[in-house]
């Protein structure tokens, strides 16, 4: 009888035991989530860590002349896979691609603090390594271990944070007038004052509209600027091409295509003039010529940005 009631009690026990497992949430040998006693085990630190950097991030120079982002698409068990996006010179060059399927970060975890991983840039460079490190301010710190092999812009070492983080000016529209004139003046006077007023467009927007601007015309844009036009149903956009000669093209773009654009301004060194503009608070644009030496100025033509996003000469 005793033998009876021993059997008896062990098996209520294990049921006890296994009951107890299951309300709990612990699947042993079917999760990388496991308990022991120093609390938070370190497959779930690197679970969670991992998890916290999935998304965007970006890093910017100082004179907002390049940019750097990298997009973590997934984590697969101890792997890696992400695409990044390197805007240099003001977009003079860009080592990204803007289909987001494509992906040019491939790597492996190391432990719940760091990856290390290889990368291909957008002009073909192969193979090149680097380590990626969750620092303590949940920051990222990317560097380059060995660069790959042919062209890349990526840079050899940052700081990047989470893009919603990433401070920027207001919205990085430029505020009317836009008065081409007082911008170069403030582009070699006051530094600062030029990126607060006249920022210019980057990252993965730059590449974007570069990209329409490419389809619909032979320009490759050296800056490009978008311009407040009061919330309208389309963007307005001014883009610079410098070389030989000089020019200002203002486009109006809807649906990512082009609807309306209109030369403002153009340069060439060996003529006594060149024409240059401001385009006001009301939306209407002053065209002018001015003389290289007197800089005396003449009004040549007066624009309309219609509500239709359409641009009208005014007679």
């Amino acid at each position: 009888m005793r033998k009876i009631l021993y059997i008896t009690i062990l098996i209520l026990l294990f049921i006890n035991c296994n009951n107890s497992d299951k309300s709990t949430g612990i699947l042993k040998n079917e999760t990388t989530i496991e308990y022991n006693d120093s609390g938070v085990s370190k497959k779930e630190q690197k679970e969670y860590e991992l998890k916290s950097i999935l998304g965007k991030w970006a890093w910017q120079s100082e004179d907002k002349s390049q940019q750097f982002t990298i997009d973590f698409i997934k984590f697969s068990n101890d792997s890696v896979y992400a695409k990044y996006c390197s805007v240099y010179n003001n977009g003079a060059k860009l080592d990204c691609d803007f289909d987001e399927t494509i992906i040019n970060i491939r790597g492996v975890i190391e432990n719940e603090k760091k990856l290390k991983v290889k990368f291909n840039s957008f002009f073909n460079a192969k193979n090149g390594l680097a380590e990626i490190i969750i620092t303590e301010n949940k920051e990222l710190k990317w560097k380059i271990i060995d660069s790959p092999k042919g062209e890349f812009y990526a840079p050899s070492e940052c700081i990047l944070k989470p893009k919603v983080l990433l401070k920027v000016t207001g919205d990085n529209r430029v505020n009317l007038p836009f008065d081409f004139e007082e911008k170069n003046k403030l582009a070699n006077s006051e530094k600062k004052k030029y990126l607060e007023l006249y920022p210019q467009i980057m990252g993965d927007k730059l590449f974007q509209i570069k990209k329409i601007i490419s389809e619909n015309t032979e320009d490759n844009p050296d800056e490009i600027y978008q311009i407040n036009n009061g919330n309208l149903g389309f963007d307005s956009f001014i883009y610079c091409t410098y070389g030989d000669s000089d020019s200002q093209t203002l486009i109006n773009v809807k649906n990512n295509k082009i609807i309306a654009n209109e030369a403002l301004g153009y340069a060439m060194p060996e003529n006594k003039t060149y024409q240059s503009f401001v385009i006001n608070k009301d939306l209407t644009i002053n065209i002018y010529d001015i003389d290289y030496n007197s800089r005396l100025k003449k009004i040549l033509e007066k624009y309309q940005i219609k509500q239709d996003g359409s641009i009208a000469k005014i007679k």
